[in-house]
């Protein structure tokens, strides 16, 4: 089975999302160009504040992602092995991808020595970013499992000797509450996620069930107000987050769509949803009610429209359904999923009275996952009339690699441009008094992140968990 180039490229974008948005310029943007609950100018986190913006979205598409994965990867694996071991197989694969992702959360923060100063202390930052190609990389089929095990210990061995240099050499703190969060958090979200889905992925109506008590739960605990009680002791957050199981109100219908999606791919001849579809300007038009619709949502919730936004997702999103039934047939459930989470969450949002990152809410789960579907039908769109353009290769080589793509900037080219010099080039880049072209220097370098990961991609060099 061929990988799903469109998932790649969304995913690919979320995560340029993620790092773009570190490095812009800090407190001279519009409110719009960041996290809507960290506002220009000073940035204080303000958990009264409603809305969402393009900066809210890119972690949920991240999420999204991961969770439209899952089948792909799990029915290969179920191939692979279909007795009775298929169970403990399964879950040993998802145990050893979660320890792995938990061990990356730490090992990228402790390896990252950038904020030392000297050139030696970001060329150590490079060797410990280089130090995990042997640790995560994707080895060949036939190399023998005993070689694995050598060189992967090896690496262990590596990593943890550069660490203890940066401790002593750099004063790098090593503790069991620096994690990078967001790696920590998916890779919890990645273990629910992946077991609900292999003990659901024939019986539909149970992991409707499981949707059901994740909703009930984070119903009833959200008022409460445990997740920031709970994220405030910091004994408890460095291993326990509600939000591992909040988030899983975008993850479990990710993976449906993902069943879609893997049924498609397994037909002979490959997954096309516009092979033997209508005219260009058919689905010309479904494009542009789609975005035009995600544009007005986000538009609607960032100003308040709430009780306009519930009249307008009805009539939109059953514009969609009739467009997607008349030209795209191929997306039908996947607009009806995403219509009643659009539409559920514009209720809810009433209900809850605020639509925000954090703490979560059902609003943001819902909002955020109709939007997802709507950018990968997007994507599926794009990869299709320009699957072979250069921008669309560097996003989708990019998506293929995410473990890579999410640290290279911090822990390679950063460093690298202090080390060579090229950093006086990128601070002369953005001139006092002008901070959108800051954001277009944040763009190019972060572009150019993604092509050297989508450059590695292409020669088959893959980072896994």
């Amino acid at each position: 089975m061929k990988r799903y180039l469109s998932l790649d490229m969304l995913r690919g974008l979320s995560i340029f999302g993620m790092v773009f948005s570190a490095i812009i310029p800090y407190g001279v943007l519009p409110a719009w160009m960041y996290h809507i609950q960290n506002p220009p100018p000073h940035h204080k986190f303000d958990m009264s504040v409603s809305g969402i913006s393009w900066v809210d979205l890119v972690f949920p598409v991240f999420i999204f992602c991961m969770g439209v994965a899952i089948p792909i990867a799990g029915r290969k694996r179920e191939g692979q092995s279909p007795d009775k071991r298929g169970d403990l197989l399964y879950i040993a694969n998802v145990a050893e991808r979660f320890i792995m992702l938990w061990l990356f959360s730490y090992l990228y923060v402790f390896l990252n020595f950038s904020t030392a100063q000297g050139w030696w202390a970001q060329l150590a930052t490079v060797i410990g970013f280089l130090s995990l190609f042997p640790l995560y990389y994707v080895f060949a089929k036939d190399l023998a499992v005993r070689w694995r095990v050598i060189i992967r210990s090896a690496a262990l061995i590596l990593v943890t000797l550069i660490i203890i240099y940066g401790h002593y050499r750099f004063d790098e703190v090593i503790s069991i509450t620096r994690s990078g969060i967001i790696i920590f958090l998916l890779a919890f979200l990645y273990l629910l996620g992946a077991l609900i889905w292999y003990y659901t992925r024939d019986n539909l109506k149970w992991r409707a069930v499981a949707f059901g008590a994740v909703l009930l739960f984070t119903a009833v605990t959200i008022p409460m107000g445990l997740q920031p009680k709970l994220y405030a002791i910091p004994e408890i957050r460095w291993f326990f987050n509600m939000e591992y199981i909040y988030f899983l109100l975008i993850l479990i219908p990710a993976t449906y769509v993902g069943d879609l999606i893997q049924k498609r791919l397994s037909i002979p001849g490959g997954y096309d949803p516009f092979k033997r579809e209508s005219g260009e300007g058919g689905r010309g038009v479904v494009v542009a009610a789609v975005a035009l619709y995600i544009l007005w949502m986000m538009f609607a919730l960032y100003k308040g429209h709430y009780l306009a936004n519930i009249v307008v997702s009805l009539f939109s999103c059953g514009i969609i359904y009739y467009l997607v039934k008349e030209r795209i047939p191929v997306y039908k459930r996947e607009s009806i999923i995403a219509a009643a989470l659009a539409v559920a969450g514009s209720v809810a949002v009433i209900i809850e009275g605020s639509i925000t990152k954090s703490p979560c809410t059902i609003s943001y789960c819902f909002i955020t996952t109709a939007i997802s579907i709507y950018l990968l039908m997007l994507a599926d769109r794009l990869s299709h009339s320009f699957g072979s353009s250069y921008f669309v290769r560097i996003f989708a080589g990019a998506g293929s690699n995410p473990l890579m793509s999410y640290i290279a900037f911090g822990s390679f080219v950063m460093p690298l441009f202090k080390v060579t010099g090229v950093i006086l080039i990128y601070n002369a880049a953005y001139p006092a008094g002008y901070p959108w072209i800051g954001v277009l220097r944040a763009a190019t370098v972060v572009l150019l992140t993604m092509a050297i990961v989508a450059k590695m991609s292409e020669k088959r060099l893959f980072w896994r968990a």
